[in-house]
């Protein structure tokens, strides 16, 4: 079931990296009201594309609970004693690098290529146990929104197992907009079928801010405020390993 529209969201949400994120890009994209949140029973998906300047970033982050955490962090643990070594994450994040595209862009009716980078966060909990984990791809695609741009569609290649709820969203920089201020899209559970198209297509008006002004200033500072959300993940990850285990005590 696919649901449009500006409702909140569904998944009970906790700040990633401060109010000075929530503010700015509240200014800059209209609304920034929630952020992503893990279930233990399966996958919550959030993908992001970002436009600012004449530039497209897209995060794809999988929020994994313990149901399924649990046999990634065990396919990590290549030797089988227990603990996932920087090695081993490293090497996992790399055989997900070389896997087909998990997210096709196209702005325009243009297909979008872009190498894809990968990591895999494993919070405060290195063993190859039932623990939450972040997996997060990313892809940047400088140059690809020009002044004449006006259709970005983000179409997802491949699911994730247990896959409980999909979000797929966008940031616009200054002087951007969205022609039908609709600015996500949620999908619920698995595709039913294979044959089921899951794709966000956002109409986007108005001129990327000039190059080198106090416009563009801004949207790199934004960027870069993402980038620290995108960080931020980690801690969400840690704060609820430590009130889990407090939770036991």
């Amino acid at each position: 079931m696919m649901v449009k529209g500006r409702a909140r969201r569904r998944f009970t949400l906790a700040p990633l990296a401060g109010a000075a994120v929530t503010a700015l890009l509240a200014a800059r994209a209209g609304r920034v009201d929630a952020h992503p949140e893990f279930s233990a029973l399966g996958t919550n998906r959030y993908v992001t594309a970002a436009i600012f300047d004449d530039r497209v970033d897209v995060t794809d982050d999988l929020l994994e609970g313990i149901l399924v955490s649990g046999e990634e962090r065990r396919r990590l643990d290549a030797d089988g004693d227990g603990r996932i070594s920087d090695a081993e994450r490293r090497a996992g994040e790399q055989r997900l690098r070389i896997e087909a595209p998990a997210v096709a862009v196209t702005i325009d009716g243009r297909a979008q290529a872009a190498p894809v980078d990968v990591s895999i966060d494993l919070g405060d909990e290195p063993r190859a146990t039932a623990a939450p984990l972040v997996v997060e791809r990313r892809s940047s695609f400088p140059g690809a929104w020009s002044a004449r741009a006006r259709w970005l569609r983000i179409a997802l290649a491949r699911e994730p197992p247990r896959l409980l709820g999909t979000e797929v969203g966008v940031v616009l920089g200054p002087g951007l907009s969205l022609a039908n201020g609709v600015d996500r899209v949620t999908f619920s559970g698995p595709r039913a079928s294979a044959l089921e198209e899951r794709a966000a297509t956002f109409e986007i008006v108005g001129p990327p801010p000039a190059r080198g002004g106090k416009l563009g200033r801004l949207g790199l500072a934004a960027l870069g405020l993402l980038a620290l959300a995108g960080i931020g993940l980690r801690g969400v990850i840690a704060a609820r390993r430590r009130a889990s285990r407090s939770a036991r005590r």
